[in-house]
């Protein structure tokens, strides 16, 4: 059976009463990077969500580089 590449897919993380979709969170994150990183290319990210906290903590670049947005 062959993938679906045209499947569309939301992902969220509900927590208490907060709902938090994860390709906003990804895109807040790609942003912040950027924004704080000019002129780095992004290699990898591996980003935490953490619903506690309101944060989204990342580690880019074989963790060199990190960085945090608010949920």
């Amino acid at each position: 059976m062959a993938a679906n590449m045209d499947l569309k897919k939301k992902v969220c993380v509900e927590y208490g009463d907060s709902k938090y979709d994860i390709e906003k969170v990804s895109k807040s994150v790609k942003a912040d990077f950027t924004k704080n990183n000019k002129g780095v290319a992004l290699k990898d990210i591996n980003i935490y969500i953490k619903p506690e906290d309101g944060k989204a903590y990342y580690a880019a670049n074989g963790g060199k580089i990190t960085g945090d947005v608010n949920l």
